[in-house]
Parts: structure tokens; sequence; C-alpha cells
């Protein structure tokens, strides 16, 4: 990327600059909360200047939710990418049509910052950058194939400002909102015989919630492929007799085997097709002409009728490309839902280093189907994950390349041009920007990590073990409290050398006792085809506990080592490698300690105690060496908060009046959060307690 010497400069308006104190001034500041008593001060409602969502679709295979949006100024974002920048945040909702409405699947958030205006190799500008927000769908429904589940899903964009939960309707100031059909993965139609013990997998399966299906499966020897066995695509003359009642061209259903045909001219099976086409009285030679037509390069889009690639984009986080697909029609995809249906292609192109030249990353597939939608369109959405390894920049070099994607129907893409597009597809290009980090060149190999506890090692301070201010999780940029500690398990992250063996040593400061790392490793791993997320289990060298580096395929979020201390001591975690000088380490501090919580009521044990009319009275206690806030409330009012210890047991006191018309009973309850990182992935121990009072 060169910079663009015409590039007229920003003026970031305050309502941007200091917006969220003007937020603090009043959360209906600009207006966007409808039906607010609050009044506007300066009205500002979906302004999409700065950031706009442009595509957002569903994976049925691995439950991602994804918006992709545009970020369209060089600045207006709090700072370049060697400060904190600022957060886009998307919260998706799925409305199921049963009657409960926009149902919150929860939100993510993307570090975005002021990228200076630049030029690509074409002398294009780089603006709009396209990133990505991607979420696991959460609120499981099932259907069978024959009853095809298709919710509405909503995405709700807003930058420095998450959307509140459970409020579908809400607008951002900056940002916007997207709304598209898409189809739920029906359940699988298992083929059970008295010959098949399942009893071991069932067993394990209610005991170990954190494997999945494939996982328990292969350790109690269960073929689910076996089980649940896949349609086979249908005959020609088949599919002919049920699309002419639908008016589905020839040109349509007969693409795969014309196609065939025109590949293999002389074979038998071509000769036998020639012979199904007389019958279907379709004269294959007009639609070989078709086919065959040349496309001029230029062009970015040959048939769409059917199906059209809408965006592509990086999603900053998890380092994936994603793409869009929205299909057009109900029928002219081979078969229904409970059918083998067809296949979407979607290739994936990148151009390194901003030279012109494309270079082929992979192609996933996309099973599609005949489904009658409302709105005759349904959005897909699939990823790629990107090993960028090689090609980062430090924070003073903003890296943003082109990025291609291609699709194709029923026959894959080419995967040495990136310009040839078949008879159905359309090609897109965007611009995206890599996430900076430490140069590595081919050849470089030392010991090092870059997220411990789900946390970038430069937001952990090594006196104190704790998170610095400005922490986030790095793999969904959710924020993170200051000054949190670590509990349950323990993830690392780091770059791969495949050929290399490394090991991971735990030291506890306090008693200055330490071990080496030499549990059973899994990590997740990508594939284009079915299963799209295998696992890959190993065992470290069971004397000197070394591992091996996994191809990036093996192991996509590259996680070095998963364990669970189970103590409240500090910690240093170091990493070392087999065979070469040197090591990395960082210091964390463990929690895993819930917060106290205990409520009394001076009720003499008797929860009838109180009449009406009477006050009652008594005592709450929290206390947690890393508290992070806590509630007290009751049915009968009065609440109170905080961010700190109560005072010492029995804590503080309250006295809450009732009257005539108070509720005979109700409830007192009183919870707790700290801030530790539980599992490196959430924050907060969580402790609850209640107590029930009847009055008199």
């Amino acid at each position: 990327m060169k910079i663009d010497p015409k590039a007229k400069i920003i003026k970031v308006q305050k309502e941007r600059t200091d917006f969220k104190s003007m937020l603090v001034k009043s959360p209906n500041y600009f207006g966007n909360i409808t039906g607010s008593k609050l009044k506007p001060i300066l009205k500002i409602v979906s302004n999409v200047n700065y950031e706009q969502i442009t595509c957002i679709g569903y994976n049925p295979e691995t439950t991602d939710m994804e918006a992709v949006f545009s970020i369209s100024q060089s600045a207006g974002y709090s700072g370049g990418l060697c400060t904190n920048g600022s957060f886009e945040h998307v919260r998706f909702y799925l409305d199921f049509h049963d009657g409960a409405g926009f149902i919150d699947q929860g939100s993510v958030a993307v570090n975005v910052h002021d990228i200076p205006p630049g030029l690509d190799c074409k002398d294009i500008s780089v603006f709009p950058i396209k990133y990505v927000a991607t979420l696991k769908k959460k609120t499981s429904k099932w259907s069978k194939c024959e009853n095809p589940l298709l919710p509405t899903m909503r995405a709700i964009l807003s930058w420095n400002n998450d959307p509140p939960a459970n409020s579908p309707g809400w607008n951002p100031v900056w940002g916007s909102v997207m709304t598209a059909d898409i189809q739920i993965k029906p359940a699988p139609k298992f083929s059970i015989t008295e010959s098949i013990d399942l009893s071991k997998y069932l067993e394990l399966a209610s005991l170990s919630p954190n494997l999945t299906a494939a996982q328990i499966a292969k350790i109690t020897n269960i073929d689910l492929v076996s089980l649940n066995p896949q349609p086979l695509p249908p005959k020609l003359n088949e599919v002919a007799k049920i699309y002419e009642k639908l008016k589905v061209p020839a040109s349509r259903f007969a693409f795969k085997t014309v196609q065939k045909m025109i590949k293999y001219p002389s074979s038998e099976i071509t000769l036998m097709n020639k012979a199904m086409f007389t019958d279907l009285k379709i004269n294959p030679d007009l639609l070989i002409d078709q086919f065959i037509k040349p496309f001029p390069v230029e062009t970015s889009k040959t048939n769409v009728d059917y199906e059209e690639l809408e965006c592509i984009g990086l999603d900053y986080n998890t380092e994936s490309l994603a793409a869009t697909v929205k299909i057009k029609k109900n029928a002219g995809y081979s078969s229904d839902l409970c059918g083998a249906g067809s296949k979407e292609y979607i290739s994936f192109w990148i151009d390194w280093d901003d030279d012109c030249s494309w270079q082929y990353l992979n192609t996933v597939e996309l099973s599609v189907h005949d489904i009658s939608s409302p709105a005759n369109e349904l959005l897909y959405s699939v990823s790629l994950p990107l090993d960028a390894t090689y090609h980062r920049k430090n924070c003073n070099t903003p890296n943003v390349v082109r990025v291609r994607s291609v699709l194709s129907w029923n026959v894959p893409p080419s995967t040495t041009d990136p310009d040839k597009l078949e008879f159905y597809g359309n090609r897109v290009d965007a611009h995206v920007q890599l996430k900076p980090g430490i140069e590595i060149t081919p050849g470089d190999v030392f010991a090092m990590f870059n997220i411990i506890g789900g946390i970038d090692v430069d937001h952990v301070d090594d006196a104190t073990g704790l998170t610095k201010i400005n922490s986030v999780f790095a793999y969904n940029a959710l924020p993170v409290p200051t000054g949190a500690a670590f509990g349950g398990e323990i993830v690392i992250n780091g770059p791969s050398f495949p050929g290399f063996k490394y090991r991971i040593k735990v030291t506890n400061l306090s008693d200055s006792t330490w071990y080496y790392l030499s549990n059973a490793l899994s990590t997740v791993g990508w594939s284009p085809v079915p299963p799209y997320s295998p696992w890959t289990t190993q065992n470290p060298d069971p004397v000197d506990h070394y591992y091996y580096y996994l191809d990036f395929n093996q192991n996509t979020l590259n996680v070095l080592g998963r364990f669970t201390p189970g103590t409240n001591d500090k910690l240093k975690v170091e990493i070392e490698i087999s065979g070469l000088a040197g090591t990395f380490s960082k210091v964390i501090q463990m929690d895993n300690v819930w917060p106290v919580v205990t409520l009394q009521i001076d009720d003499n044990g008797d929860c009838t105690h109180y009449s009406k009319g009477d006050t009652i009275t008594g005592h709450y206690f929290v206390n947690d060496s890393n508290i992070w806030y806590w509630g007290f409330g009751s049915t009968y009012g009065g609440s109170a908060t905080g961010t700190t210890n109560t005072p010492a047991a029995p804590g503080a006191a309250f006295s809450i009046p009732t009257n005539s018309a108070s509720y005979p009973c109700g409830s007192f309850s009183l919870y707790a959060y700290d801030k530790t990182i539980v599992d490196s992935q959430s924050v907060g121990h969580y402790s609850p307690v209640s107590y029930n009072v009847c009055l008199k």
C-alpha cells in the first residue's frame, strides 16, 4: 500500500471524538432510543459515514453467524494501529417465527483503527476496508429435512457502544442494521440397528459436555458416518421430471452432466448420457454451445440468476476470510433438503505483497438445496482460516492487502487462473487489513507465545500477573476488566514452526516448584469438506515432554498448550524449543476462589417472623480478593450495588419497610462476580444467594 497523494484530510466531528462523554451526559443524547422520555440533544441515528454492514450470512455446518462491514474513512476510529483504537460491536439476533420474536445470540467486537489513505498496486483506493464479525449461534433449534427451519437473522453494528441485550429494535448512533433469512441444518437421520451399542457413546457425552460429537465418536469407536448415510445425487431423468413442473431449464439441471460430457467426450458414460438426453427430448449440442461460449476476462460475473457472491472480508479476531453467498431462487439446486442437493464452490485468493499477483489459497464447499423461502432468497456464509505468520508487519506499517473470492456452482473454480469464471457464478474483490505483529520471515524459529489465558501477552503485567488497562479477549475483542486474574483452564497460543518441538514449563513463584505440561493436547483444524473442523490430539514425549508444532490446517488457532493449574498462586509460564537456545515467559496470577457471599435476615430462622407493616432487617456480606461487582435486592423494594468488598462480617446492614400492600411472600437476593478470567474465555466467578420471607 502506498500513500494516496491526492487524499483529502478527514476532519472528524466532535460528535465522533467525544461520543462516549456525550453518552454519559444522556443515554439518549443522539435520539437513537425509540420511545425514550429523555429528549435528544443532537439527532444522529444509524449514521453510516464511517462504518456500515454490507452483508450478513450463516453457515449451517459450522453454526457461524457472520456480518461483513465496511470501514470507509481514514480517520475517526480513535487512533492508529499502535494505539488501542476503538471497537465495532455487532450483536446478532434470530427469529424462528414461533412467536418468541428475536432471540439475542450475544455480541462480538472488532478492533478498528485510523488507517492512512492509500492506493493499491492498481492505484485504487484501499477504502472501503472490509472486516467480518463472527459469532456462534447460541439458540438450539432442530427440524426435519422435510420442514426446513428458516429463521430471520439480524445484525446490529454499533461503533464504540455495545448494542444493549434483548433489544432487537435498537438503532445505533454510528452504524447500521441488516436482516436476512438463513437456513438451519436439519437433524441427522440416524440409522441404528440392534448390533450397534451406543451406551459408551451416550455415557461419555453426558460426562464430557466440552467434547465434540466427533471426538466422542473417535474415543468410543462409533462410526457416525455409517449411522447417518448420506443421500446419493439424483439421476438426471428424475431431476428433469421434477423441474419440468417447476420450469427450471435444462441449462440449469443438466449443467453438471453436460460439463462431464465436454470433459470426457468419448467415454461410455457420455454416450449413455446422450441417449438419456434423446429420451428427455433435450438437445445436448445446444447446451454445449451455450456452456463453452467464452466470457470476457474483465467481467466480474457470468450467470447470477440462481446464486451470487456478495461480499468478502477478514475476521480480524480469528484471521479468517469470510464470504457471503445469496441463494436467489426456490428451485434449481438438484434436490430438496432431504436429498444430496448441489455444491456452491467458493475459492479464495490473496495478493500478499500488493504487487498485483494473486496467490490461490483454497476452495470451500457449500451445500445448497431447493428450499421454499418467504423472500425467495437465503443468505449463507463460508470462511477460510488465513495463515498470516510470515506476512505480518509492525504497527507502524499498515498492512492492507487485496483479496478475491470466486463463486462457481456445481463445478469447482480454477485454482490457477484467478480471473476465470464458470458458467454460473461471479467474483468479488476487497481490501482487508492484516493484524500487526512480530515480523517473522520463513526460516526464523524462536520460542514465543502471544496469547495466554485468552489475553494478548502485552496486556498482562509481568509484575502483578494481572490484566492491564484496555484489555480484551484476543478472539472476540470483548472487554476484560483491568486487574483481572486467571482461573480454570489456561490456553496458550503462539506461532507454529512445523518440524520443531517445544515444551512448556510452569513454575509456582510462591514455593518455586515447577513442572512441564504433559497432558494430551487437542487442537481444532480446518477442512474445506466435512468434517469442517477436524480435531487433532497429540501426547507429548513421555520423557522430555516435548510437543510437535502442528501444520496450520491441524491447528488454526495455534494452540500450544492447555492446562488447569488449580491454584491461587502466581505462576511463571515458559516455552522452549528443542535444540534452540532461549525461552519466552509470562507471569500470571491465578484465582480459583469464588466470591464469598452471605445473606442474613433477622428473623430468628423463621421465614414468617415478620408481619405486614414491619421493617425487615439484616446484613449482606461480600468478600473476594479480586472483586468486580455485586448486587443486593429485594422484591419488597430497596437495592444496592458495589465494586468493592462490603465491611467485614456480618457485612452491610439493611432495613426494608413493608406495608399493607406488600406481597405476602417475597425474596432477598445477593450476588457477586469477581474479575477472574475463567477458562480463557469469559470473565467472572459468579456467587449467588437468596432467602425467602413470608409476611403474616
